[in-house]
């Protein structure tokens, strides 16, 4: 059997009965605990609304049938695997009243100081997953006029527990620490292809979907994850409240950020620095931010494409069931991908509406100078490119990664891809401008 067949032929792992039991009994401590918290967690929604953080009920119920109906491609889910997932969907719901009193906590205490806050001209960097868009908001997020959550901040949205940790552990554990020890519980083939930092900002989409249930999707085969887990839209029976609850996080994040940076000043005038995948919530981050600047890094999609399975694939995932399938991961973003591409062409390519950056992947490796001068030039109206920007990239070991399956390996056609995509690849080439304003 070559590398191929094997690979594809590779099989959704079974947790054993020892891990239904103790996933089960965990499930059952937080049920109960939570019980004692509905009642103020009820009281709490009646004041300030349902956090933005937490599930909905009706996308619990549907995971719940999903994870007994569906039959993903020819493998099937074993039954092992349909309990864990049971488990797992009634656990997040579960702790709906923890999260949730954690997000009340911030509105108690600075809830009228937050609405005092104003955001003005926000810059969001959306685009495709492997694009070089972390290597770009690391650039930016250095600018003395902008203002970004870091990825702890975004994972854990609440104003008082940043205060509490600054003033507690923040004394002691230096930042090297922290990032040294997450680091060390990350896997080695995840951190060749991703700069982690947690201390600077990341993929946002994790602080959106991780509180939801979408992060389940991949456990659920490829047709059900390319549905759910898709960055480029949401499903229709989730489109209205992820769009809210996308936009509300965001916004207050933002004014958590700014207020806490400011050391309670009220009055700062940094632009607000987002980055992510999060094309899906692009219209309704529009419609909420009138001045709002979005840029986007594109890249020929097989190369992108190749990326992002690879880098799925190595991504922490639960000990119990390890990681996706590769064949459920490469049909998924097969489907998921090609659709965030012609989104994405189309939502960037508009004429009116909110100030459009497009910068070519080919452009920004190239010539780092140039393409960020005219990105500076077109989003912050600066003619001079700032000194903190470098000129160069920094080195970086770009290639021979221990995990690389090529798409040929993976079964998935990369001239049928490019045909399907033609247009989007003919968008992707390098332009004399470096950048296309919109």
């Amino acid at each position: 059997m070559n590398t191929s067949q094997s690979i594809l032929e590779e099989k959704q792992a079974k947790p054993s009965i020892v891990i239904l039991l103790v996933k089960t009994i965990q499930t059952l401590l937080i049920s109960i605990l939570s019980l004692l918290l509905w009642p103020f967690y009820l009281l709490g929604t009646l004041i300030w609304k349902k956090p933005p953080t937490v599930p909905y009920g009706s996308q619990t119920k549907r995971y719940l049938k999903m994870a007994w109906e569906a039959d993903p491609m020819t493998l099937g889910l074993s039954w092992q695997a349909r309990i864990w997932l049971t488990l797992s969907i009634i656990r997040k719901f579960m702790s709906t009243p923890f999260l949730g009193l954690a997000w009340f906590i911030d509105e108690m205490l600075y809830g009228k100081t937050l609405d005092s806050l104003q955001i003005v001209q926000p810059i969001f960097l959306i685009s495709g997953g492997r694009s070089g868009s972390t290597q770009m908001s690391r650039y930016i997020e250095e600018d003395p006029t902008v203002t970004a959550p870091n990825l702890v901040q975004s994972m854990f949205p609440y104003l008082w527990l940043w205060y509490l940790i600054s003033k507690t552990v923040g004394r002691f554990m230096t930042p090297e620490k922290v990032r040294e020890r997450l680091a060390s519980m990350m896997p080695p083939e995840l951190l060749e292809r991703h700069e982690f930092d947690p201390f600077k900002s990341d993929t946002f989409d994790g602080a959106l979907l991780n509180g939801h249930m979408n992060t389940l999707a991949f456990y659920l085969g490829p047709e059900i994850s390319a549905q759910e887990f898709n960055f480029a839209k949401f499903t229709d029976q989730d489109a209205s409240n992820l769009n809210h609850d996308a936009v509300q996080l965001i916004d207050r994040i933002g004014r958590k950020h700014f207020l806490f940076s400011g050391n309670g000043r009220s009055n700062l005038q940094s632009r607000l620095f987002i980055k992510g995948h999060f094309l899906n919530a692009a219209q309704a981050l529009e419609n909420h931010f009138s001045d709002a600047t979005f840029i986007t890094i594109i890249r020929e999609p097989a190369s992108r494409l190749q990326s992002g399975i690879n880098y799925l694939r190595v991504n922490p995932s639960d000990p119990a069931v390890g990681p996706p399938p590769w064949a459920w991961l490469a049909a998924s973003l097969r489907q998921s991908e090609a659709e965030y591409c012609q989104i994405e062409q189309a939502w960037f390519s508009q004429k009116e509406g909110a100030t459009r950056c497009v910068v070519r992947f080919a452009d920004f490796v190239a010539d780092l100078e140039g393409t960020m001068t005219a990105v500076y030039k077109q989003c912050f109206n600066q003619d001079q490119l700032p000194a903190h920007v470098p000129r160069e990239h920094p080195p970086r070991e770009r290639k021979n990664y221990t995990v690389n399956y090529s798409l040929e390996e993976l079964g998935i056609d990369g001239d049928a891809l490019h045909e399907e995509l033609a247009d989007y690849v003919a968008w992707c080439q390098p332009q004399s401008n470096k950048t296309e304003a919109v």
